[in-house]
C-alpha cells in the first residue's frame, strides 16, 4: 500500500510474471466488419488517446529497467550471450524465429548481459561505459528503434528481456546526472574499458567527405574521427545552427568557448514545440515521436565539438559538390556515401496519382520538415478522413499513427483561423472565396473540429480523458490495408510491440486485401480504395471478392529502394550493383587508397 492507502497496481513490477509467447497471437486483436470488410483492432479498454506530437513514450521507469536487468541471466558467464552474438544451430548457422526472422543478435555485438549485470548492481556509469565500447552512438539506438537483440534473447518461449529499453534507460540515467552529458561524451572518446582503442588515434592526415548525416553518416563520422581522420560531413537538408554556448561553434570553422552542460534538460525541448534542426536524416523526418528526438541534439554535440569535424547543410553530393570537386578541388582522400533508401515504391494501379494519394515517406517528411505538426504552423498539408495506408511494414504503421494524430491538429487549426477570419471579415466574405469543392472540405473540417472541441470541453467538466478516438473512427478513422494476414506482415514479424502500441492509438488493420484501384469523386479527388478481399469458403479453396473501402486519403507504404540517383547522374564514376547492406557499425576503418 502507498501512503494514501492505495494498493500497488497489479501491472507493477512486483507482480509481473513473464508471459508465455503465442507467436500467432502476439497482438490481442478483435475483429469487426466494416463495409463488408474484416477489420482488426484492439478492444476499447486498451485504447489510449494521443494529443498532438509530444513524446509518446518516455522509455520506461527505473523500476522497469531494474526488473529487466535482474530478469536477465547474464549469459556472458557461460559464453552463450545470444542476444549479442545470435542464436546458432549445431552447424553454426543462425536460427530463425517461427516468423522467418534471422536471430543474428545485436548487429554491433554490444556487451548486453554485462550491461544488465552492472545496471542491476546500480552501476549506471559503468554500464554506459560497457555499452559505448561497441555502440558509442547509443543515443541513436535502443528503445523503439532496434530490437534484434530481443529476437536472440535466451528466453524464446516467454517474454524476452527488454534490452533496447534498458539500454536507453542506462543512457538517460547517466544523462540525468550533473554533467551527465559530459560523462557520456567522454566515454565516446576516452573509454578505459575499450581495450582496443581507449583513446582516439593520432591524426592520420587523411580527409574524408561524408555525404549524408542520417544514422549511417553520423555513426561513420564518429568512428572516422576516432581513427584520427578529418571529417567534413554534408547533407541536402538545411541544418539549423545550435547556440554557440551549447555547440562551441559560432560559425563554420570558427571555434568558440563553451561551458560544459550541467543539466541535460537545459538543451532538451518539448517535441511539440521543437524546431527541426535538419540533422539526423531519417531519424529526424522519418521516425515518429515515439522516440525522443532530443537525442539527435546529443549525437550532434558529440560530433560538432570535435576539432577535426565540420558539417554543412544544404549541400548535395553530385551537384553542389561533384566527384571531381571532392578529389581535385578540395583534396579529399575518400568519399563515403551515406544516402539511405530514398526511392519509395509506387503501386501501379488506376488513379494512383489522384489528389489525396501520396507515398508514406513523402507524408512523413512533409509532416515533420514543413512544421505542419505544430499547432501554430501555417504549412499546407491537407489530410481527410477516412485514411487507408497500403502496406504492412513499420513505415505503414508509423504513417497510420501520425495521420491519426495529425488530423485533430489540422482541423482544430482550421477552425481557429476560420473563426478569426469570420470575426474580422464576416462569414459571407470568407465563404465566397471558396469554390464548391473547397466548401465541402471546409465544412467537413469545421464540423469535425467543433465535435472535437465539444468532446474535450465535456471531458474536462466530467474529469475524464476525451474520447477523440471514438469520434475519429466514426468518421472512418485510419486503417492499414495489407494483402496478407497480420501475422505475415513485416511489422508484426519484426516488431510486434510497435504494432500493438499503434493499435492502442486507435488505428485498424485490414488483412487479406489487395489494392486494385483508387476511386475518385467528380473533382478528381480520392474517395475510396477498391480492394480484392480474400474470403474463406468452408471445404473449398479461398476466393477473392472486390470490395470498396471509403478512403479520402491513401498513403502508399510499399517499401523503399536504395538511393541510386548518383549512379544515374554520374555513371562514369559510380556503378550500382547488388551487395549485402553496409554494416551499421565499422569494426575497423583503415583508409589505404581512394
Amino acid at each position: 500500500h502507498t501512503e494514501d492507502g492505495k494498493k500497488f497496481s497489479k501491472k507493477g513490477v512486483l507482480f509481473k510474471i513473464p508471459n508465455k509467447l503465442d507467436f500467432f497471437n502476439l497482438v490481442p486483436v478483435e475483429t469487426e466488419v466494416v463495409q463488408g470488410i474484416t477489420r482488426q483492432k484492439l478492444s476499447d479498454e486498451h485504447l489510449r488517446y494521443r494529443d498532438g506530437f509530444a513524446l509518446t513514450d518516455d522509455g520506461g521507469s527505473l523500476e522497469q529497467a531494474l526488473d529487466d536487468a535482474n530478469y536477465c541471466i547474464y549469459c556472458h558467464n557461460q559464453g552463450k550471450d545470444s542476444c549479442s552474438t545470435g542464436l546458432k544451430d549445431k552447424e553454426g548457422n543462425y536460427k530463425s524465429t517461427i516468423h522467418r526472422v534471422k536471430q543474428a543478435g545485436c548487429p554491433l555485438e554490444e556487451k548486453i548481459s554485462e550491461m544488465n549485470a552492472l545496471k542491476a548492481r546500480g552501476v549506471s556509469v559503468g554500464a554506459l561505459a560497457v555499452v559505448t565500447i561497441d555502440n558509442p552512438m547509443c543515443a541513436g539506438t535502443g528503445h523503439r528503434i532496434c530490437n534484434d537483440c530481443m529476437k536472440g534473447c535466451i528466453y524464446q518461449k516467454q517474454e524476452p528481456v527488454n534490452i533496447p529499453r534498458n539500454e536507453t534507460r542506462v543512457l538517460q540515467d547517466v544523462l540525468d546526472l550533473p554533467y551527465g552529458f559530459e560523462i557520456y561524451s567522454l566515454f565516446t572518446r576516452w573509454n578505459p574499458l575499450n581495450l582496443d582503442r581507449p583513446i582516439p588515434r593520432e591524426e592520420s592526415g587523411y580527409k574524408v567527405l561524408v555525404s549524408g548525416l542520417g544514422p549511417a553518416g553520423f555513426t561513420l563520422s564518429h568512428h572516422l574521427l576516432n581513427e584520427g581522420h578529418t571529417v567534413v560531413a554534408i547533407d541536402g537538408l538545411k541544418i539549423e545552427p545550435l547556440p554557440k554556448s551549447v555547440s562551441g561553434v559560432s560559425q563554420i570553422g570558427e571555434r568558440a568557448e563553451f561551458k560544459p552542460i550541467k543539466d541535460i534538460n537545459d538543451i532538451f525541448e518539448n517535441l511539440d514545440e521543437r524546431v527541426l534542426a535538419g540533422f539526423g536524416g531519417v531519424a529526424e523526418y522519418g521516425i515518429t515521436v515515439r522516440w525522443n528526438k532530443n537525442y539527435l541534439k546529443v549525437i550532434r554535440l558529440l560530433l560538432e565539438r570535435r576539432s577535426h569535424f565540420a558539417m554543412y547543410g544544404g549541400i548535395r553530393f553530385g551537384s553542389t559538390i561533384t566527384y571531381d570537386d571532392a578529389f581535385k578541388r578540395y583534396g579529399f582522400d575518400h568519399v563515403a556515401l551515406c544516402m539511405g533508401a530514398g526511392k519509395p515504391t509506387v503501386i501501379s494501379m488506376p488513379n494512383a496519382m489522384a489528389r489525396g494519394v501520396r507515398t508514406a515517406s513523402d507524408f512523413l517528411m512533409s509532416l515533420q520538415l514543413s512544421g505542419a505538426a505544430k499547432k501554430d504552423s501555417i504549412a499546407n498539408l491537407q489530410l481527410r478522413l477516412p485514411v487507408a495506408v497500403i502496406g504492412g511494414g513499420l513505415t505503414a504503421i508509423d504513417t497510420a499513427t501520425e495521420s491519426l494524430a495529425y488530423y485533430p491538429v489540422q482541423v482544430e487549426k482550421f477552425l481557429r483561423r476560420y473563426e478569426a477570419l469570420t470575426e474580422e471579415l464576416g462569414v459571407d466574405e470568407v465563404r465566397q472565396r471558396w469554390n464548391f469543392e473547397e466548401t465541402i472540405i471546409a465544412e467537413e473540417f469545421i464540423a469535425h473540429a467543433r465535435a472535437i472541441r465539444l468532446e474535450k470541453e465535456a471531458a474536462y467538466e466530467e474529469g475524464r480523458k476525451p474520447d477523440v478516438i471514438k469520434l475519429m473512427n466514426g468518421w472512418g478513422g485510419v486503417n492499414v490495408v495489407y494483402r496478407r494476414n497480420l501475422t505475415d506482415a513485416p511489422a508484426y514479424r519484426l516488431n510486434h510491440e510497435e504494432v500493438e502500441l499503434a493499435l492502442e492509438e486507435g488505428i485498424g488493420f485490414i488483412p487479406n486485401a489487395s489494392p486494385l484501384s483508387i476511386e475518385v469523386d467528380k473533382y478528381g479527388h480520392a474517395e475510396a480504395l477498391k480492394v480484392s478481399v480474400k474470403t474463406e469458403i468452408e471445404g473449398e479453396e479461398a476466393s477473392w471478392e472486390e470490395k470498396i473501402l471509403s478512403a479520402k486519403t491513401v498513403f502508399m507504404a510499399a517499401g523503399t529502394n536504395p538511393n541510386t540517383v548518383l549512379q544515374r547522374e554520374d555513371p562514369e564514376h559510380f556503378q550500382a550493383r547488388r551487395q549485402p547492406a553496409l554494416l551499421f557499425h565499422l569494426r575497423v576503418f583503415q583508409l589505404e587508397s581512394r
